[in-house]
């Protein structure tokens, strides 16, 4: 799969809009995605008491919709596929995930480039991967952007006429495509936010450092932690890695979130080794761990950036506000992400010959914090 790198940009051009989103709205009235994007397109299709919760959601919020659907000026053909509809398609995980930081950013990011280019947006979540969502029926999309773990063969877990209906229309992998899967990939430059982080360490007179990894290899986060070693092995640095299993086999859907126990058991570990060689920066997957790891700190009189520097590979803005000292991380820039693959399933959608898959990749900005401390070398 030929890879295209995407340029960096200046930090300012990463931010996006601070304009409430359909993840938001789908949260305050508690429904689904799916739920919003029909209240928003088909509303009769949903029942009375819920479109009402949903729209008051939207009242309360004051969510725009970034833009309609294209007018047509002209009745269309039957055999024709509608124009102006790309369908979002969350598969593999429950609802409470595209609440995440980084994933609600990267889907935040697809509606905006959706809009600008007069595209109408549908939703729909299928967590089990065990049905074809409605839009997937013929000439009902343009094309389709599909997020979704990444572990595990997708022609394993996903519903066979699922994996048919998917391949028949144009569609774009929104950072990650699992192994089996067919169609182009948009996601974030994985060898890059490795060598940021192993860079940044080094930078700072950091020679000893320590990964807090699953043990279980989940494959969103093994590039990354063998990147960050390979480039830290480079640069002269001693690398250990501290494992503990925190999920069982691969099951769909599945929950990301660590468990307070496997944060402190790597504590634990960490603290078990001798002082003198001790490493003095932990690199952990997200600032959802950084978090788990700066109470467990706490809790033990330790402070980051005082008596351990810790490092977050995924920048979660919502998360790391609320850590202080502020922590230092690599930023995948999701809003680019699903930009990017908006304009790159446009591509498809106009290049239908073209069999040939493409990966388009985005550079990551590093985030300076407090949290890692600066060693005389």
């Amino acid at each position: 799969m030929p890879v295209r790198r995407s340029a960096p940009v200046p930090p300012a051009a990463a931010v996006l809009s601070a304009a409430p989103t359909v993840v938001d709205v789908a949260r305050l009235a508690g429904v689904a995605l799916g739920t919003v994007s029909r209240v928003l397109n088909i509303p009769e299709s949903v029942r009375p008491e819920v479109r009402q919760r949903v729209l008051e959601a939207i009242a309360a919020m004051n969510y725009r919709r970034l833009r309609q659907r294209r007018p047509v000026a002209r009745p269309q053909p039957r055999t024709r596929r509608k124009r102006g509809v790309v369908g979002i398609l969350l598969l593999g995980f429950d609802e409470s995930l595209a609440q995440l930081p980084v994933v609600a950013d990267a889907l935040h990011g697809v509606e905006l480039a959706a809009a600008a280019e007069g595209f109408n947006l549908m939703f729909a979540n299928v967590p089990a991967a065990d049905r074809v969502p409605r839009f997937l029926a013929p000439r009902q999309v343009d094309g389709v952007i599909v997020k979704c773990p990444v572990d595990g063969d997708f022609s394993a877990f996903a519903a066979p006429d699922l994996v048919q209906a998917l391949a028949a229309v144009p569609h774009v992998w929104l950072a990650g495509c699992p192994d089996g899967a067919t169609g182009d990939e948009c996601g974030a430059d994985a060898d890059a936010v490795a060598c940021l982080a192993a860079e940044a360490l080094h930078r700072r007179g950091h020679r000893r450092v320590a990964q807090l990894s699953y043990a279980d290899g989940l494959a969103r986060i093994e590039p990354l932690k063998l990147g960050f070693a390979l480039h830290a092995q480079r640069l002269g640095m001693h690398v250990q890695t501290l494992e503990t299993s925190v999920l069982a086999p691969c099951a769909w859907p599945r929950s990301t979130r660590p468990a307070a126990a496997v944060v402190v058991a790597w504590l634990e570990r960490w603290l078990a080794l001798p002082e003198r060689g001790r490493p003095t920066a932990l690199v952990v997957p997200s600032d959802r761990v950084a978090a788990e790891l700066y109470a467990g700190l706490a809790a033990r009189g330790l402070r980051p950036g005082r008596d351990v520097s810790v490092l977050s590979l995924t920048h979660e803005k919502s998360l790391a506000a609320g850590l202080e000292p502020r922590v230092a991380g690599i930023d995948s820039r999701a809003g680019t992400i699903g930009r990017r693959a908006v304009e790159r399933l446009l591509w498809r959608i106009d290049h239908p010959a073209d069999r040939e898959a493409t990966k388009v990749v985005v550079a990551p900005l590093m985030i300076e914090g407090a949290s890692v401390a600066e060693l005389a070398v």
